[in-house]
C-alpha cells in the first residue's frame, strides 16, 4: 500500500461545522485503517491547504513549506495506525506539520524565496491580514518581520491570524494554557508594531 501524492489534493472542504468535520475525520480514519486508501485521500484533501498554510508560516518559504507538507502527510500515512480513536485529528496533524516545518527550516536555510501569500489564509477564505495590508512593500516587510519572531510567538500568530483559530483552539493544538496563548500573541503583535514603526521612521 503506497500513499498517493498530496500534490493532487484539492482544496479544503469549507463551511463544515466542527462536529461534522470531526465525524468525517473519524469515518475517514476508520476507512483507511480498514484498508480503504480513499480514507487517507479524503483527509489529505480536507487538510492540505491548512497544513500548507501552517508550514509556510513556520518554514518561511514556499518551497520549504511544500517539502515540509509533503513529508508531514507521509508521516501521517505511516502513523495513522497509532492514532488514538476519539482524539481530535487536527491538533495531532498540526503537531506533525509543525515538527516537519521547523525541521525543514533548520535543514534548508538556503531557501528564502518569495512566499505565495495566497496560501496563507483562513479556512473560511476571508482575507488574511497580509492580504488586507496596503501595498506589496508593506506586505513583504510584514512577512519578513513575522519570520524574525521567536518560534513560539510566530506559531501562535500564524494559527490565530492566518488559520483563524480561537484562543481555546490554539491552546488545545499547542497543549499550553490559554493565558500563554494570549500573552504570546500580544508579544508578537507588540514586537511587529514596534519593528514596523521603527522602519517607517528610519
Amino acid at each position: 500500500r503506497t500513499p498517493p501524492s498530496p500534490n493532487t489534493a484539492g482544496p479544503d472542504r469549507v463551511g463544515e461545522a466542527p462536529t461534522d468535520q470531526a465525524l468525517a475525520d473519524a469515518q475517514d480514519i476508520a476507512r483507511f485503517l480498514a484498508g480503504d486508501q480513499a480514507g487517507y485521500e479524503a483527509l489529505v484533501r480536507r487538510y492540505w491547504r491548512r497544513a500548507y498554510g501552517v508550514a509556510v508560516g513556520l518554514a518561511g518559504s514556499g518551497d520549504d513549506a511544500m517539502d515540509a507538507t509533503q513529508k508531514a502527510f507521509l508521516r501521517v500515512w505511516k502513523a495513522l495506525p497509532r492514532f488514538r480513536e476519539g482524539d481530535p485529528f487536527y491538533p495531532w496533524l498540526y503537531r506533525i506539520v509543525r515538527n516537519s516545518a521547523l525541521n525543514q527550516r533548520r535543514d534548508e536555510q538556503r531557501h528564502r524565496g518569495d512566499v505565495p501569500l495566497e496560501f496563507v489564509d483562513r479556512p473560511d477564505r476571508r482575507p488574511s491580514p497580509l492580504e488586507e495590508a496596503e501595498g506589496e512593500d508593506l506586505r513583504r516587510r510584514l512577512w519578513r518581520e513575522i519570520q524574525m519572531l521567536p518560534v513560539d510567538q510566530r506559531e501562535v500568530l500564524v494559527l490565530h491570524q492566518f488559520q483563524g483559530l480561537k484562543y481555546r483552539e490554539i491552546a488545545t493544538v499547542l497543549e499550553i494554557p490559554i493565558g500563554t496563548v494570549m500573552s504570546r500573541l500580544h508579544a508578537a503583535r507588540t514586537r511587529l508594531a514596534r519593528r514596523l514603526e521603527a522602519e517607517a521612521q528610519a
